[in-house]
């Protein structure tokens, strides 16, 4: 059941999810940082492959620890993004996103392409179905990596069923890259997300460290003047997107500064 009136959105609110990060290691101006791997509330998410290896092929995902909470709603509702808030000690975008797949057992030294074959994503894409529109592909850095500084590039499959594109990567990772650096990967013109992966190659070693691609959606955009200084969205400003069911929320951070951050938010959602 669809919420269609500010009524039945006001009625079917939740409590707010604060959400409280203090990110050890400069972040880097312009550069996206997951927080995933940041200690606070919610703790920490385990690094892709440890305890259990998840393989090349990854894991499509319904929760995991570290996301932040997300519980579905009872038979026949759905779930809406009803608010975010955020205070941060710079400027910066935050990004709330679904994480709907991630990998591991990458090779950082190998520099031609790596076979991926990802399993398929979970029915959560912009139209709640596995199609893929709308779900973008990042390297996410698991691990601090060493001093190579390769471009990314990956073949895929779009979300129209085409496969043999071909995305790159939209900044050059950077030598030394912390954990939690993320680098977007791009799509072919006129493409609007991502279905499968089928190789990826980054064309120089990372001598070190440990690397996974994510598979994700956007689901809202919050823009922080300051430092410190409060912002938040709601239903009417930040266009009411649905999280289907098994939602793995979690931050991805744009600084605006080469710095170390604190970070809050609140996070609440609505069902009906």
């Amino acid at each position: 059941m669809a919420i269609t009136t500010l009524d039945g959105a006001i009625a079917g609110m939740q409590p707010a999810i604060s959400v409280f990060k203090t990110v050890t290691g400069t972040l880097v101006a312009g550069r996206p940082h997951s927080l995933f791997y940041v200690a606070g509330n919610p703790g920490a998410g385990v690094i892709p492959g440890a305890p259990v290896s998840i393989g090349v092929s990854g894991v499509a995902l319904t929760s995991v620890e570290g996301q932040i909470p997300f519980t579905n709603p009872t038979s026949g509702q759905n779930t809406y993004l009803a608010r975010i808030s955020a205070q941060i000690s710079q400027a910066g975008r935050v990004l709330l996103c679904d994480r709907l797949w991630h990998n591991s057992d990458l090779s950082v030294t190998t520099t031609t392409a790596l076979d991926v074959y990802s399993v398929a994503f979970p029915a959560r894409d912009a139209n709640g179905t596995t199609n893929g529109e709308g779900v973008m592909i990042g390297m996410e850095v698991s691990s601090a990596g060493g001093a190579g500084t390769p471009t990314l590039s990956m073949s895929y499959t779009n979300q129209s069923g085409v496969s043999g594109k071909t995305g790159t990567g939209i900044l050059k990772v950077v030598a030394s890259s912390i954990q939690g650096a993320f680098y977007p990967i791009g799509l072919q013109t006129g493409d609007t997300g991502v279905r499968s992966i089928q190789t990826f190659t980054h064309n120089a070693t990372m001598t070190q460290g440990s690397i996974s691609l994510v598979a994700y959606r956007i689901l809202a955009s919050l823009d922080t003047a300051g430092a410190l200084i409060p912002a938040s969205i709601d239903l009417l400003t930040g266009g009411f997107p649905r999280l289907y069911d098994n939602t793995v929320p979690f931050f991805i951070f744009i600084p605006s500064t080469t710095t170390t951050s604190y970070f809050y938010a609140d996070v609440t959602y609505t069902q009906g």
